[in-house]
């Protein structure tokens, strides 16, 4: 579905715009309801992975008559996962490899799939766990306000958020034109010993599939932790038949 991965949300280098504020309630309704998943709905664990843009520091180690084989099993070697490590034998300056190494991370499908547990009670989403989604559980989505609940005590406003199709090319963005909503939430309680900073995208592809995005940094009853949860369901998700197993 996704050929070589896409640029990660977060690091993309198409800048997205955004609206800040509740969004009208007209707005949810033509625009939200298409993006939201049902109980039951199969989506695919997506991954980040880095991603390396060498052009300028291959023309320097050409340059610097250095040796491309080496600096193309330094990479390879990141690309799985590796430690990014110096070899002199590149022929440049170590501060140098630092500096013109441009990172991105990438997304690409991990094809595994896991079932969306999802809730509706009134005007109210809450996603649940059916296994291999307990970062999205408790979490609850109020339809009338776009006001979004997290466990941890705290709430956001959404924020509109949009990519145009020019802005993707522009950037060489592989995600290409999409648009929906980001909830940012931060807050703290010192009394409860409960803090939490994030953002969660909810946002449909050009391809006609959705993309539900969960970064957190938080702690809870004063055990902090961080987690990060990226799925795509709709057209091109791979088969039930990858289903993650509960632990």
């Amino acid at each position: 579905m996704w050929g070589s991965g896409v640029q990660a949300l977060t690091s993309s280098t198409a800048q997205g715009t955004t609206s800040q504020g509740t969004v009208p309630q007209a707005d949810w309704r033509g625009k939200l309801s298409p993006l939201l998943p049902q109980s039951g709905q199969v989506a695919q664990v997506m991954e980040t992975r880095p991603k390396f843009s060498i052009t300028e520091i291959r023309r320097r180690v050409l340059d610097l008559g250095g040796n491309p084989q080496v600096l193309d099993q330094v990479l390879i070697s990141v690309q799985r996962g590796a430690a990014l490590r110096y070899d002199k034998s590149i022929n440049i300056s170590e501060s140098n490899f630092h500096k013109l190494l441009i990172f991105q991370q990438t997304l690409q499908g991990s094809g595994r799939v896991v079932k969306l547990s999802v809730q509706f009670t009134g005007n109210r989403l809450t996603f649940g766990d059916l296994g291999g989604t307990p970062l999205l559980r408790g979490i609850s989505l109020d339809l009338s306000t776009g006001e979004m609940h997290f466990p941890e005590g705290f709430s956001a406003s959404p924020e509109a958020f949009v990519i145009t199709a020019a802005e993707a090319t522009k950037a060489d963005d592989p995600l290409g034109k999409r648009s929906g909503y980001v909830w940012k939430v931060l807050g703290n309680n010192a009394v409860t010993q409960t803090a939490l900073k994030g953002s969660f995208f909810l946002l449909g592809l050009s391809d006609g599939s959705v993309l539900i995005s969960y970064n957190r940094n938080g702690i809870l009853h004063g055990r902090s932790g961080t987690g990060s949860q990226i799925l795509n369901f709709g057209p091109g998700t791979p088969p039930a038949s990858n289903l993650l197993t509960p632990r």
